[in-house]
């Protein structure tokens, strides 16, 4: 008999344990939210894109729970058509060199060829260049070393030449 309410328990996740983490996470401003009981895990992740494209939508951005429909997305900020952002391709750890005692792949100032190597993203264990798809100078820098970054966060801006 107890076998039998175990299994049942399992097959049923607690909203109510749902709308809390989610309460924390608004409250908090929390991007990334993980709870684990047993055998139970769950984990709810805020989509951020919205955020930084435009500010003003942090509270309106919805969590993973509620995803967001594909046709609703905010209006690009006008942008010099001579600056090109350069996006993680994925969700990782951005490195700015190959190793700790190794200088930065680029920096401000710096003239890039396209195909130079930008950063390292982490992924899953695997290192990933970040390659340059212009040729240009690196105007910004938007990440700071050893930071999480998201998918399709901007982490350089590149005067196009």
């Amino acid at each position: 008999m107890g076998r039998k309410e175990d299994s049942e328990s399992k097959k049923k996740i607690d909203v109510e344990i749902l709308q809390q983490a989610l309460k924390i996470m608004k409250e908090n401003d929390l991007v990334e939210f993980i709870y684990e009981q047993k055998d139970l895990k769950i984990g709810l992740k805020k989509a951020t894109q919205a955020q930084l494209i435009q500010p003003n939508f942090i509270n309106q951005t919805p969590s993973v729970a509620q995803p967001v429909a594909p046709e609703t997305k905010p209006e690009k900020p006008k942008v010099d058509e001579n600056l090109y952002i350069v996006k993680s391709p994925m969700v990782g750890t951005f490195y700015r060199a190959p190793s700790p005692d190794s200088p930065p792949f680029v920096n401000i100032g710096d003239v890039v060829d396209q195909g130079k190597t930008l950063c390292i993203i982490e992924a899953m264990k695997i290192m990933n260049e970040i390659k340059s798809e212009v040729k240009g100078v690196i105007k910004e820098i938007l990440v700071e070393n050893a930071q999480a970054v998201e998918f399709n966060q901007p982490m350089f801006i590149i005067e196009k030449k």
